[in-house]
């Protein structure tokens, strides 16, 4: 039986394990997937070490950055953003090779793709998270001119800046943005939405309450899938803007792990069946 697994601490939150080992059971796949709790990532070396039927891992914090010196290579993207969230666990003879990838690239491409048009070419993100270096190089990537970042801490942003290696950033604080919309000097911007504000269960907060700030979007992304509409989405949605939240990305991350992990391509029929399944998961959650 084939083994995957997630590594981080703590893992309480996490819902891979349920979402991986649920997709396994209803696809007749003989894998199962566990939680790796390592205090420290000096314990990697034994998981690895003691799973000798190991496949693939998915990382998630505090590890995104450590586990780097740990493998033997990355893909172009995870060198780029500095951060790994998926490994690929390969065995040939005595040798154990790791290599690390970010599949948050590819669910924010994927799960975005269908709302970008050529007149995108203005990106704004609120938040310095840890997806804010994913969706920095997916604008990069896809030739966006304009790239302004908003952070509560200016410092943080700044550093974020300077890690990608992009000088024509724009940096505003929230304080200042909300003290004048102004500050945002051009219309149509596609917006990512990366904080945790407005998430289940203070379902009422939002990041930018002024109406004024979402005539400026054209459209947009909010990460956060529970509730499935945030009070974000919604101010968007009243100005007439589109604007989806995070499921998408979340699946299609899980997906994009899969196909890594195995080399394989999975159908669209698959994935709308998971979207459904989940969403009900979410649903309950929440009630």
């Amino acid at each position: 039986m084939d083994k995957y697994g997630l590594i981080g601490y703590p893992l309480g939150h996490s819902f891979s394990i349920g979402y991986f080992n649920e997709k396994f059971e209803n696809e007749h796949i003989n894998a199962q997937y566990f939680n790796f709790e390592i205090p420290s990532i000096e314990d990697f070396k034994e998981v690895i070490d003691s799973n000798p039927q190991l496949r693939g891992l998915n990382v998630t914090i505090p590890y995104k950055e450590q586990v780097i010196p740990y493998l033997d290579s990355l893909s172009p993207e995870a060198k780029a953003i500095g951060a790994v969230n998926v490994i690929r666990v390969t065995h040939k003879g005595n040798k154990t090779i790791l290599k690390g990838f970010n599949s948050d690239v590819i669910g924010f491409t994927r799960s975005i793709e269908p709302l970008l048009e050529r007149h995108h070419k203005k990106a704004l993100i609120l938040g310095t998270g840890g997806a804010s270096k994913a969706v920095l190089y997916l604008a990069i990537e896809e030739g966006v001119n304009s790239i302004t970042l908003v952070n509560r801490n200016i410092s943080k942003a700044d550093e974020l800046k300077a890690e990608v290696g992009v000088k024509d950033i724009s940096v505003i604080s929230f304080d200042d943005l909300k003290s004048n919309i102004n500050l945002l000097d051009k219309d149509n911007y596609f917006v990512f939405q990366t904080t945790n504000v407005g998430m289940h269960p203070n379902i009422g907060d939002c990041i930018i309450e002024d109406e004024a700030f979402y005539e400026k979007c054209d459209s947009g992304i909010d990460l956060i899938y529970t509730p499935f509409e945030t009070a974000f989405i919604k101010k968007m949605k009243s100005k007439g803007k589109v604007c989806i939240n995070g499921l998408d990305m979340l699946i299609l991350q899980g997906v994009a792990s899969f196909e890594i992990w195995n080399n394989v391509k999975v159908d669209k029929d698959i994935i709308e069946k998971v979207k459904v399944l989940l969403t009900e998961k979410l649903r309950e959650r929440m009630q």
